[in-house]
């Protein structure tokens, strides 16, 4: 894990308030945006902070074209804003695949984005994964399995 300069001072801000020695206690540790826009990095980033979002998804064919290893529950997630500086830390407390057409209406008011309808919900994530599926030169359709994670804010 490389982290910046700030992402690790956040980290060890974490680790001192929960009195972790040397990380021995320390799950799996990962920094990243959620979005892929500036504008919805930051929104996305605040929801979190603020307890609102307590959800997200990924297609899981993002995943394999880039040959990453899926998240385990127990992880920890620096929140990255646009300037990717740390916003909070979130515990992943559960995972789930589904297919994008049976992501349920409580799924998608977990996610704490737009209005918190399914209709919003469906409709912003289908045009988020077809711009990842034009960047991957392939098709997004209702039957892609996306990996569903559940999470928790955990500091600050």
């Amino acid at each position: 894990m490389n982290l910046t300069p700030a992402q690790s001072d956040f980290l060890q801000r974490y680790r001192d308030s929960t009195e972790m020695i040397d990380g021995a206690q320390m799950p799996g540790v990962v920094a990243e945006c959620f979005g892929d826009r500036p504008v919805l990095i930051d929104e996305c980033a605040r929801l979190i902070h603020a307890g609102i979002k307590r959800a997200s998804c990924s297609w899981l064919a993002v995943y394999r074209a880039g040959q990453q290893p899926l998240p385990e529950v127990g992880q920890l997630t620096i929140v990255l804003d646009s300037a990717e500086l740390p916003v909070c830390i979130i515990r992943l407390t559960a995972i789930d695949i589904c297919r994008f057409d049976d992501v349920s209406p409580e799924f998608a008011t977990l996610e704490g984005e737009g209005d918190g309808s399914y209709s919003w919900w469906h409709r912003e994530h289908l045009r988020f994964f077809r711009r990842q599926a034009a960047e991957l030169n392939i098709a997004f359709t209702g039957d892609a399995e996306l990996l569903l994670e559940y999470f928790e804010k955990v500091f600050p």
